[in-house]
């Protein structure tokens, strides 16, 4: 057996087809990572992988990875098994890839909880036949049937277990990372006004829209402006399963043991900023139409909280102005609308935030912001 140590620091690439940023901001210090291949004969390979499918240090793996690998083409070749670190009976990934490192034929793979999560079929590299994909909890989550980039869902399920997609027809939602595409599906097939929002951006505001007839795309609007040359949505992503992703052999952004970054999501109004503003403008202003403020050439900042339900609590000002006055606006604010609390990883939290009032002239403005979120 034959181990190959690869070293990575900032900014310096020791191998050819791996590189980790890990430069802590905080401190600039350089972190060196040292990850192994394990190669046995000339190119039969096993890998530490993390729960992700990205490279990591062997001391810290939660899935080996047993397969042929092309060192220069990076590609694997032949039959692939990953399997649990814990538990090497755990079979989480079985498949194979042709000899131009395609995936060719049968594929099953499991959560490392070990439910099924999906089985089916590729031929080169493209989905092929009937396909099902389950939840980690065992329901199930989706049905389809593939000859190439020609997918039909039949069934979908949300995560309550809730059928959203019935032989083909209902409402169905893509997530693709960052964005993900909503719209109609009709004989499993997209049909009519299909939209793409950001995942995080609570008003649900359009990025880039498509329109469909009996399946076939018709024109797209995006951040670029028109096009009708093809769709930019997929139907089912390549990338869906997580095992597909060791085949770019990425190292993980997280050394061993370090602590992953956390999905932040600051506090918003369903309506969106613009209307949040209006909110507080329409709030304030009954109350600032019965004070003199033309005496007053003064900035004050109200600072309190959106509680992890979205309601505005705990508002104090600074002792820099008249307290009757910010006693009324606080007292104003407190009839704002709730706005969809902050989350980090997906669970609601409380945020700070901060108004700021501009006295002068006998006219008044006003700024707000939500405060930094720690990632700890």
């Amino acid at each position: 057996m034959k181990n190959i140590l690869i070293l990575m620091a900032v900014g310096i690439l020791y191998c050819p087809f791996a590189i980790a940023q890990t430069l802590n901001a905080a401190n600039l210090l350089h972190t060196t990572r040292r990850i192994s291949f394990n190669f046995v004969g000339k190119d039969s390979v096993n890998m530490a992988l993390n729960d992700e499918f990205d490279l990591i240090e062997d001391s810290c793996k939660q899935v080996i990875r047993y397969a042929k690998l092309d060192m220069r083409k990076r590609k694997y070749l032949g039959k692939i098994k990953d399997v649990s670190s814990l538990n090497p009976n755990l079979i989480l990934t079985e498949g194979n890839y042709t000899a131009d490192g395609l995936k060719d034929g049968y594929f099953i793979t499991h959560y490392l909880n070990g439910q099924l999560q999906a089985k089916g079929s590729f031929k080169n590299n493209e989905y092929e036949g009937k396909w099902e994909m389950y939840y980690d909890d065992g329901k199930p989550k989706l049905t389809f049937e593939a000859n190439g980039k020609d997918i039909k869902i039949t069934d979908a399920w949300d995560a309550k277990g809730v059928k959203t997609i019935d032989n083909g027809k209902g409402t169905y939602r893509v997530n693709t990372g960052s964005i993900y595409w909503k719209g109609k599906l009709l004989n499993g097939k997209p049909d009519g006004a299909w939209s793409a929002m950001k995942t995080d951006d609570a008003t649900n505001t359009d990025i880039a829209t498509e329109k469909y007839k009996n399946g076939a795309f018709q024109k797209g609007t995006g951040p670029l402006g028109d096009y009708n040359d093809v769709s930019r949505m997929a139907l089912v992503p390549g990338d869906v399963l997580p095992f597909v992703k060791a085949e770019l052999l990425h190292v993980s952004m997280v050394p061993c043991n370090g602590v992953k970054r956390k999905h932040i999501v600051n506090a918003q109004y369903a309506q969106g900023f613009g209307y949040f503003s209006e909110a507080i403008k329409r709030a304030v202003e009954p109350y600032l139409k019965t004070v003199n403020i033309k005496s007053y050439e003064n900035q004050f900042n109200i600072t309190g909280e959106v509680n992890d339900r979205g309601f505005i609590v705990n508002m104090t000002a600074n002792d820099a102005f008249n307290q009757s006055i910010a006693q009324g606006l606080i007292a104003s604010l407190r009839r704002l609308p709730a706005l969809n609390p902050a989350t980090v990883d997906g669970k609601p939290v409380t945020q700070k935030f901060n108004i700021t009032f501009n006295f002068g002239q006998g006219l008044y403005s006003f700024s707000y912001r939500f405060l930094q979120i720690e990632d700890k």
